[in-house]
């Protein structure tokens, strides 16, 4: 066995401790795992990053106001793909390999609700710094960063998942992942490394456009 052979066999016997233990830790409020830690990371810079307080914050989310709109939706449709796809997840897992449901659009669903709804917060966060009184934990640059390396995080962490899946169930999660996007519904290239390349892109373009709305 050559040296890569070695480094690869490794590495999945790594995965194959890792991927169970991220995915099934019990955390606060329910089994959703070390999978959100980066997002817990997040949130906590978020709030604490702030120079308004908490409470007005949270009004000002809920307000009726034209401001946040987009990153409101962003917020929203995020949150409840997360909670849906962990749910499917726990509901269809001891079925096999979960390719229906949300997990037919996209191959890692609960990381694309996670990262959507820490776009919509960056955005807003950024906005806040950069036009009310006060000075966060953070500035505005840094902000954007903490966001760019959840991002990376959480692709990360779905090519180690992804490694693990495909010695675990080998030709149909290889099937699988031939017909579903890696993480955005609809962007299927026929390279792997295309698709996550195009995946960092579009969703940092997504966050660049709306920083400059």
């Amino acid at each position: 066995m050559n040296l890569a052979n070695r480094l690869r066999s490794w590495f999945l016997r790594f995965a194959g401790y890792v991927v169970p233990f991220v995915q099934s830790l019990p955390a606060v409020g329910g089994w959703v795992g070390l999978m959100t830690l980066p997002f817990a990371t997040y949130l906590f810079l978020f709030f604490a990053n702030l120079p308004e307080s908490l409470v007005d914050v949270l009004s000002s989310f809920f307000a009726p106001s034209p401001l946040f709109i987009l990153e409101r939706i962003f917020i929203v449709m995020g949150i409840f793909l997360l909670i849906y796809s962990i749910a499917y997840l726990r509901i269809k897992r001891r079925e096999g390999l979960v390719t229906s449901g949300p997990y037919q659009l996209s191959r890692h669903p609960q990381y694309l609700g996670m990262i959507l709804s820490t776009l919509g917060l960056t955005s807003w966060s950024v906005w806040i710094l950069n036009n009310t009184r006060g000075v966060g934990f953070l500035n505005s640059t840094q902000t954007i960063l903490a966001w760019f390396i959840e991002l990376s995080a959480y692709v990360l962490l779905a090519l180690v998942e992804e490694m693990f899946l495909s010695n675990k169930h080998r030709t149909t999660f290889n099937d699988y992942k031939s017909q579903t996007p890696f993480l955005i519904p609809f962007l299927r290239t026929k390279r792997k490394y295309l698709d996550v390349l195009a995946s960092i892109l579009i969703l940092s373009l997504i966050l660049l456009i709306l920083i400059n709305l």
